[in-house]
């Protein structure tokens, strides 16, 4: 199997273009040796995370070879992606409504989501809370629509410009006294700024935690800001991660960089999208194309619609095919969720049909809390990338790729990218607060 190194072509896509930025925010954890584009790269990887690829692909030639099975190396490798995949992901939230458009990126796989619309209701207060579960934790975005008065910071009568830590702190500590049965402790906080964001505050609080019923303790670090350029009164959004037992790692990434180094920079406001695309719809399902994509036709089967588009050398490619009528959708959805393990097996059988499997990299989508499986692949000394999308929205099946030219720019790579990954259906309403699993077992 081949390896991948700890910045392995980490940022091949932005280097391309100039030399990368480090992170300079005032937050703990924050890394000035880590780009503050680390998190374009979907492959996270580390020596912890290289040694469990490894020894997974151990256990299966170890396996096969007691059960007098032969497979080459390509098969492995093909192995070995798909399990990095279902493990290793990167985990975009990404929500867009009426109220919110924002969207941001955690190097760390989710098993599955668990998602409350107005789970605390006063006549001034609503929060969504999206909330994607990790095998140590969680990854959480909330949307807090709280009516604040004027310039107040949160209400606290403190004006956002002259807002200090020790404020910071004191609101916190205030709210815990309110909830003692939480019994929140060792509350740090921090104010901060960063481009493009304001109202912007860090903080980290521990709590006891029963955990499958035994005693343990939970730490939740959150980030908080609005958009610049937005009403007062717009969204806060809380933006955060917890985990379990005082463990320093989620999914193996160190839990104290990943909201500074990854999170923070990843955060998109997605009105930005509007700027070069636009929303068109296919059987109840959006998507989005370039503004100057031409539309070059479509085809219509029993149970399968596609449409092409083009803009110069890239092609794109949208399909829907409803699941009830589809014939060889049998393995497609498994307990009432979709099998994006087969989308895996797929995309590899077609598309990645030669050992390369150090430029495939993965990330799972939450549009509303619905999941969506993104690949991106790169072969070096090629003429054609490619980017893929699959989705599922209760009724339909949801496929788009992009075929774009190796000579195309870093910028416009992730534009394409941010552009693939959006999606939302006017179908089965219901079907997005379900929870979802990503990878259900078969």
């Amino acid at each position: 199997m081949q390896k991948v190194s700890l910045l392995m072509g980490a940022f091949i896509i932005s280097t391309m273009v100039s030399p990368v930025k480090a992170i300079d925010v005032n937050i703990p954890g924050a890394d000035p040796k880590i780009p503050n584009d680390a998190y374009i790269n979907y492959q996270s990887s580390n020596p912890a995370i290289e040694q469990d690829v490894a020894n997974y692909v151990e256990t299966l030639k170890s396996t096969d070879k007691a059960n007098g099975i032969s497979r080459n190396e390509l098969e492995y490798a093909k192995e070995a992606s798909i399990y990095r995949a279902e493990h290793y992901h990167n985990t975009v939230i990404s929500v867009h409504n009426k109220y919110g458009q924002v969207r941001l990126s955690f190097p760390v796989g989710g098993i599955k989501s668990e998602y409350n619309i107005g789970r605390y209701q006063n006549p001034s207060r609503t929060i969504e809370d999206y909330r994607v579960i990790t095998d140590n934790g969680s990854l959480n975005l909330e949307i807090d629509y709280a009516d604040y008065k004027d310039q107040d910071w949160r209400n606290a009568k403190i004006a956002y410009e002259k807002l200090t830590d020790k404020d910071v702190r004191k609101f916190l500590q205030d709210k815990a006294k309110k909830s003692p049965e939480k019994h929140i402790s060792d509350i740090k906080a921090t104010v901060f700024s960063y481009p493009a964001i304001t109202y912007s505050t860090w903080d980290s609080m521990k709590m006891p935690y029963l955990k499958k019923g035994q005693k343990t303790t939970m730490t939740v670090d959150t980030i908080n800001f609005k958009h610049v350029g937005f009403a007062i009164r717009s969204p806060l959004y809380h933006a955060g991660i917890s985990y379990f037992d005082n463990k320093p790692v989620l999914n193996k990434v160190p839990t104290d960089k990943l909201l500074s180094n990854y999170v923070l920079p990843s955060v998109q406001n997605l009105n930005e999208l509007n700027q070069y695309s636009r929303i068109e719809n296919l059987n109840g399902i959006q998507y989005r194309v370039p503004k100057d994509a031409l539309f070059e036709g479509e085809s219509k089967e029993d149970h399968q619609d596609i449409r092409y588009y083009k803009k110069g050398d890239i092609t794109f490619f949208v399909s829907t095919s409803h699941i009830a009528k589809n014939p060889y959708a049998r393995n497609l959805i498994v307990d009432g969720h979709y099998n994006f393990k087969s989308d895996l097996d797929t995309f590899w059988d077609i598309y990645h049909y030669y050992p390369t499997p150090d430029y495939i990299n993965y990330a799972v989508i939450w549009n509303n809390n619905t999941p969506g499986l993104s690949i991106h692949s790169y072969k070096p000394h090629k003429d054609d990338h490619i980017l893929s999308f699959n989705s599922y929205d209760g009724t339909y099946s949801f496929t788009y790729i992009i075929f774009y030219p190796s000579f195309l720019n870093a910028n416009e790579v992730q534009k394409l990218r941010n552009m693939i990954e959006y999606f939302d259906s006017m179908n089965n309403p219901e079907f997005k607060l379900k929870e979802h699993v990503v990878f259900p077992e078969t």
